[in-house]
């Protein structure tokens, strides 16, 4: 069940109703039968996808729970430091055993025979389990603020289970701290008949986002050229890599809309996960707009500890490179992943050692913001592309030049809209979403069914969430 599916709508249509009747209860000081709520509706949301999916997650959940237990209670820095140590253990067997197990198999066999010792080792069963690496980095942000002594522990294993597995966040993000999220929980939720119109804005908007752009651009432009690179040209790869930028743009800012705005009908709130990140100047910049919950995660529990930029130039290259080069991995298994990790770890030390700095009039910052995504751009080739032979022959096209043929038209005025959509300021969103909650019902409900009438119209090129995927 993905958000951009009718199957979603009538999950909402159901379960909020129902949740407007326990929000009193939760008003009242009665928390637990609204977390018993929040929790039994997530799972069956989850569980939609596979069932063991549920096996997997509440291993997980229990297991850190339990470490956060530990951790609480331990005053031995040894011993605390020993929990630590299990607890990231125990996350990251889980996440490389069914995410990168059969990556690292195929390559030991690979490796043997190379070294004329053939193998043949037995795989990890099953497909990759929807939102694992989303979900691991919320119990292991959690484990490793209790050691650091930054956080209370949960206080309960319902509240800690419903801060993992709330399914507006659940299968790609925004990550959600533990900071951020438990103190919500040990409150009432906020009135979701006040929050109604602007939550379901933002779930509305970015849908239409997701569906009317973000596929649009896949099937029309992105998918065309991607799928057969030996075909285009250096036109058809600049082409194809501006659209796959806003196509992924689409795609993951449309999905965390409708996140946050899912999230806010229930009562909670998760922080923006994107800021227009194509008006960036420098590609560090681009990075601090983007993902925004995975960019500030790596950088507070992976590259400030690695020395961040308080050791010296050097170390401090090394870190950028090493959290960038991790942050690659943790998108795939696979050497395109870690090769486009260390594309983005290499162009940051080199920017920060030789790039251009940002100044001057508005010509310049139009000039550096055109580099900045260019650059950004050259990396996307690697997450496009099944394997190193098709990044190699997507390169090969800057070697031909001719004329563009592979994008199709609609799939062009597509890419003309994104563009215009991101140029647009800030402030004329919020005050559509204003608009929008001021409206009544029978307005929303014609809002409802308009992007309805999208999701069927643009049916046909419909497509999972970008970042499923990782």
């Amino acid at each position: 069940m993905h958000f951009a599916s009718f199957e979603f709508l009538i999950f909402l249509a159901v379960a909020w109703p129902l949740w407007r009747l326990l929000q009193a209860r939760a008003a009242a000081g009665l928390r637990v039968p609204a977390l018993l709520y929040l929790l039994g509706i997530s799972a069956f949301f989850y569980g939609c996808w596979q069932p063991w999916y549920l096996l997997l997650i509440g291993a997980s959940t229990l297991i850190q729970y339990g470490v956060g237990l530990a951790l609480s209670a331990a005053e031995d820095p040894r011993r605390r430091k020993l929990w630590l140590v299990v607890g990231i253990t125990a996350d990251l067997g889980l996440l490389g055993t069914f995410k990168y197990g059969n990556f690292i198999i195929e390559n030991l066999e690979a490796a043997a025979a190379l070294a004329g010792q053939p193998l043949s080792l037995p795989r990890v069963p099953g497909e990759l389990p929807v939102g694992i690496s989303f979900y691991t980095f919320q119990t292991l942000s959690y484990i490793i603020d209790l050691y650091w002594r930054r956080i209370e522990r949960a206080r309960s294993l319902l509240d800690f289970a419903v801060y993992v597995i709330f399914f507006p966040q659940l299968v790609a993000g925004p990550i959600v701290r533990a900071a951020d999220f438990l103190p919500q929980l040990q409150r009432a939720p906020l009135d979701g008949l006040a929050h109604f119109g602007r939550g379901l804005g933002l779930i509305l908007w970015g849908l239409t986002k997701k569906v009317a752009l973000a596929d649009v651009l896949h099937a029309g432009v992105v998918a065309p050229f991607f799928s057969d690179p030996t075909r285009g040209g250096a036109l058809d790869l600049l082409i194809a890599l501006w659209a796959a930028n806003f196509q992924v743009y689409c795609d993951f800012s449309g999905y965390s809309d409708v996140a946050i705005g899912a999230a806010l009908l229930f009562g909670y709130t998760l922080a923006p996960n994107f800021n227009r990140p194509f008006w960036s100047t420098t590609p560090m910049e681009h990075w601090r707009r983007w993902h925004i919950s995975l960019s500030t995660w790596l950088k507070d529990y992976l590259y400030i500890p690695l020395g961040g930029s308080r050791a010296g130039p050097a170390r401090t290259d090394l870190a950028l490179a090493t959290t960038f080069l991790l942050g690659g991995v943790w998108h795939g298994a696979g050497w395109r992943f870690v090769l486009w990790g260390l594309y983005n770890g290499l162009l940051l030390v080199a920017w920060r050692r030789w790039g251009p700095r940002d100044g001057g009039g508005r010509l310049r910052r139009l000039g550096l913001m055109a580099l900045t995504f260019h650059a950004i751009c050259l990396g996307l080739v690697f997450l496009h592309v099944e394997d190193l032979g098709g990044a190699g022959a997507a390169f090969g096209a800057l070697g031909r030049l001719t004329a563009p043929s592979s994008a199709a038209p609609w799939g062009l005025v597509a890419l003309g809209v994104a563009v215009g959509l991101h140029a647009t300021p800030t402030d004329w969103r919020e005050r559509g979403l204003g608009v929008f909650a001021a409206m009544p019902g029978w307005g929303q409900a014609a809002a409802v069914g308009l992007v309805g009438a999208v999701l069927a119209l643009f049916g046909e090129w419909s497509g999972p969430f970008f970042y499923f995927q990782f």
